[in-house]
């Protein structure tokens, strides 16, 4: 193998590797199509999540629901509804001042439910922003293969 084309191969390497590799998230839980939310629910209606509380109950997350509109049931200005903390139990990752349309049965909504967000609100936990930990390490990838490259370059 020639110097020339070894190179050329450590710089197709760093070019290629910082390319970002799209997948989609794998869930646990496996839902099947649910074509009509709102037939199978007994439940539904638009709102606001206000409070979003995982810490009662295990596996368990109590959501109370400012109530703006009535799609079907019985609703009144408020309603807490009880989902699982992650997606792999088939829990609904609501945010609080997140507005949703939900649909729910016995109490209870899940990830193959059918619900939907309508408007984000504001992110809750850590407060970590994970989109500045991406741009970052993109910038500190760019930046590497850049050196990597100028390396090379005079290397020839």
């Amino acid at each position: 193998m020639t110097v020339h084309l070894r190179r050329f191969l450590v710089l197709l390497l760093l070019v290629l590797a910082p390319l970002p590799v799209s997948a989609r998230p794998a869930w646990a839980c496996s839902c099947a199509d649910n074509p009509d939310p709102l037939g199978r629910s007994e439940t539904a209606f638009v709102g606001v999540a206000e409070d979003v509380d995982g810490s009662w109950s295990g596996n368990e997350v109590e959501v109370r629901f400012a109530v703006e509109s009535i799609l079907k049931g019985d609703a009144g200005a408020s309603v807490t509804l009880i989902t699982m903390k992650d997606s792999a139990s088939c829990g609904y990752g609501f945010v609080e001042g997140g507005r949703y349309r939900v649909f729910a049965s016995g109490g209870e909504t899940n990830l193959c439910d059918g619900n939907e967000l309508l408007s984000s609100g504001h992110p809750t936990g850590d407060g970590t922003d994970r989109t500045l930990i991406f741009w970052g390490g993109t910038v500190l990838v760019l930046l590497f293969v850049a050196g990597g490259v100028t390396w090379l370059v005079r290397k020839s």
